[in-house]
């Protein structure tokens, strides 16, 4: 009888755990973590601002500190985190053929993604929209200017399906051409359209003079982006979703880096307490120690100092908060109940 494709994808999976010293097979991501010291996140490269390496080595970026935070929810240590370098096909890829336990990208959730790709997005970590890119000197001021105009943009995203579909009803006979930001730097296409986090780093990064550009007031899409895990490990989602929350809670209740520490045992708000390990089993409900969302915190702040650190007014991105906030500041982001 002939063997099906999954049918010898088990197969390969059962010897793998048969002959690897060490290697559990049936273990779930968060074991296999703990047993190989270290988790294994997927994020893009030389991306200044979300992810990148610096100039002494290090990475760096908004998403490179939510690995950092999870590794240290972990293990009590951001630096045992493996990096594995992920563009706008393989960040998939990596997850359905366990390269990476999760992927950190400027992925945006969509229930068709689940199902295709079989993975799942635990939390949003970050609201954007979808905009537009000139240069300051171009006569395109509003959507109606790009008639008879060249868009550059990003294949096999969510943001090229946008423009096409923006572009049918809107009724307007621009043409699309697939590729990044460097082209419209070049010159090649009259407008760039992305997520507009990422025309601001764009612009900031990539552009020989970023005073030359403008990024339009105005957005077209909802982009709620999220870290990616696969969908077939409820206890690993679980993890992830608790991390994101876990900064996103210190930030609404106000405990920074720089405050933690001294917090940690003085705090008479229960759901402070649970949260930082003094009180509570969140931490063995998870599978992680008691103190996971300190060491975390510590590691790496609350939201709002990610945020700012990457993208605030102090970076050469500058980009306003706006819903990237907790819902008490008028954003839109908010954790369950720590109880």
């Amino acid at each position: 009888m002939q063997m099906s494709l999954l049918d010898k994808g088990k197969l390969l999976v059962l010897l793998l755990g048969l002959w690897l010293p060490g290697w559990d097979a049936s273990a779930g991501t968060l074991q296999q973590a703990l047993q190989h010291g270290d988790i294994r996140c997927g994020v893009f490269p030389d991306d200044p601002g979300r992810s990148a390496i610096d100039n002494e080595g290090v990475w760096r970026g908004f998403y490179v500190d939510f690995c950092r935070a999870t590794a240290a929810a972990l293990f009590g240590d951001p630096k045992r985190v493996q990096y594995i370098e992920v563009d706008a096909t393989t960040r998939f890829t990596s997850l359905q053929q366990r390269q990476a336990d999760v992927v950190m990208y400027s992925s945006t959730w969509t229930l068709g993604r689940e199902h295709r790709y079989q993975v799942a997005f635990p939390a949003i970590y970050l609201f954007d929209g979808q905009g537009l890119m000139v240069r300051e000197q171009a006569d395109i001021h509003e959507l109606a200017d790009l008639a008879g105009k060249t868009v550059c943009v990003t294949e096999n995203t969510t943001t090229h399906r946008n423009l096409v579909n923006l572009l049918a009803r809107e009724r307007l006979d621009a043409r699309i051409l697939f590729s990044n930001g460097d082209s419209f730097f070049r010159g090649h296409c009259d407008a760039y359209s992305a997520d507009r986090i990422n025309l601001a780093i764009n612009r900031a990064h990539r552009a020989d003079n970023p005073a030359r550009y403008r990024i339009l007031p105005l957005t077209f899409t909802r982009e709620p982006i999220g870290p990616m895990v696969r969908n077939d490990d409820a206890e690993w989602s679980r993890v992830i979703r608790a991390v994101v929350h876990a900064l996103i809670l210190a930030d609404e209740k106000g405990i920074t880096q720089a405050e933690v520490a001294a917090l940690r045992g003085n705090s008479s708000d229960a759901e402070v307490r649970n949260l930082l390990g003094d009180s509570g089993n969140l931490g063995r409900q998870l599978g992680l120690p008691a103190d996971w969302a300190y060491q975390a915190i510590r590691s790496v702040g609350n939201y709002s100092e990610i945020y700012r650190r990457h993208y605030g007014p102090d970076t050469a991105i500058n980009v306003e908060p706006g819903l990237n906030q907790p819902w008490s500041r008028g954003g839109l982001l908010f954790a369950p109940l720590f109880q």
